[in-house]
């Protein structure tokens, strides 16, 4: 890991999943607990296929040609972790825009990485803005308490204190993390992302929603409420039984779509 995979040059930084490939299972562990709990009622072993472009991100190419060009950014709740790709909330919310667009043509870049935190989502907006220009961005903030962090050995860490890392390095790291952690730090931290993204996205109609809406209510007096879509509820499950499914997926697409018409669309 060096500074250009992080911040490069004219360009957006690569992820580690395999590069131009299909995969079946996002992470061994979604094959596990899809195994453990007796299947899904349903979704299939066969039934969702993980499409990456040429970036390692489960969308489109980054030069693909559209009217409207959609940016939807934050952790596995975005990207879609055991669910097909059509049930995910901003596909729906841009068939919905194709819909009333017609005939103009709609693509969505999904820049959702699993376990991302805030600071991602405000570092890879500041590179893909310029690069993808967007008409539509479609944030959903994660977990307040999440970092990015590099540790002197170079290695990449996406800190989540609900994960316990199997690398004993990134464990000891996110041990001290753990200790140096409080809740107040985590809610600044969140006000500067929250802050770089609303800077960096000013002239652009962009929404944004979150796991918990109690979990900002604390810093609601700086946010644009005005811009908050609504919360993804867990309504039901996808293949692996722990994120959210298809309805749930459904009905956030719907509070965007809603907010997004109050703010006047496109226009």
């Amino acid at each position: 890991m060096n500074l250009a995979d992080l911040i490069p040059i004219a360009d957006l930084p690569r992820t580690t999943y395999p590069a131009n490939q299909e995969v079946k299972w996002l992470h061994e562990t979604e094959r596990e607990k899809y195994q453990q709990l007796g299947g899904h009622p349903t979704y299939g072993e066969d039934d969702i296929t993980y499409r990456f472009n040429s970036h390692g991100y489960r969308c489109p190419e980054f030069d693909a040609v559209a009217d409207i060009r959609i940016v939807a950014i934050g952790c596995s709740y975005v990207v879609g972790a055991a669910l097909p790709q059509s049930a995910l909330f901003p596909e729906v919310f841009a068939e919905r825009l194709r819909a009333a667009a017609s005939p103009k043509t709609v693509v969505v870049w999904n820049l959702g990485l699993p376990g991302a935190s805030n600071d991602y989502i405000s570092r890879l907006l500041y590179l893909a803005i310029p690069r993808l220009k967007p008409h539509v961005v479609l944030v959903n903030f994660t977990h307040l308490s999440r970092r990015e962090y590099i540790s002197v050995q170079n290695k990449y860490v996406n800190y989540n204190p609900a994960f316990t890392p199997k690398d004993k390095t990134v464990r000891d790291i996110c041990g001290h993390f753990a200790a140096l952690s409080s809740p107040l730090d985590d809610q600044i931290n969140f006000f500067k992302n929250y802050k770089a993204v609303e800077c960096l996205l000013t002239g652009c109609q962009w929404l944004y929603s979150h796991r918990s809406r109690r979990e900002i209510e604390p810093l609601a007096n700086h946010l644009n409420l005005g811009r908050f879509a609504g919360e993804l509820q867990l309504l039901d499950k996808a293949r692996d039984h722990e994120h959210p499914g298809p309805e749930s997926h459904r009905r956030l697409a719907e509070f965007y779509w809603t907010r997004f018409n109050e703010l006047g669309g496109l226009t």
